[in-house]
């Protein structure tokens, strides 16, 4: 990578993370979200996995982009889809204890029934 490459790329990862604490500062949430930048020529533009913002894009503009569509998303997912993941866990746990229950009575008939 020649030295004005590199150059750009400290700076596009400088104005990312500039970012990063900005919308942190903005939103007050987030806080514990970092940034990963490894521009590629890939299919995807950036993701988040766990806490980690992991932005693809090289130009700095749709990196920036990217960074900011990743954000909102994360906190969407966090205030809007997790109550609903805790809801379903709930239930499955319940429908666990209701078929064990059943199972159990099942089999003290069916005992009943063998002696």
């Amino acid at each position: 990578m020649s030295k004005a490459s590199k150059n750009h790329a400290n700076k596009t990862l400088l104005r990312l993370e500039t970012e990063l604490h900005h919308l942190k500062q903005k939103f007050q949430m987030g806080h514990e979200l970092r940034l990963q930048w490894t521009p590629n020529n890939g299919s995807k533009s950036g993701e988040v996995t766990g806490t980690t913002i992991r932005i693809y894009e090289s130009d700095q503009e749709k990196a920036l982009d990217t960074l900011r569509h990743e954000f909102i998303e994360y906190l969407l997912t966090q205030d809007l889809v997790a109550p609903y993941k805790r809801l379903i866990n709930k239930l499955i746990s319940l429908f666990e204890e209701e078929m064990y229950d059943r199972k159990e009575k099942l089999v003290e008939r069916l005992q009943e029934l063998a002696t």
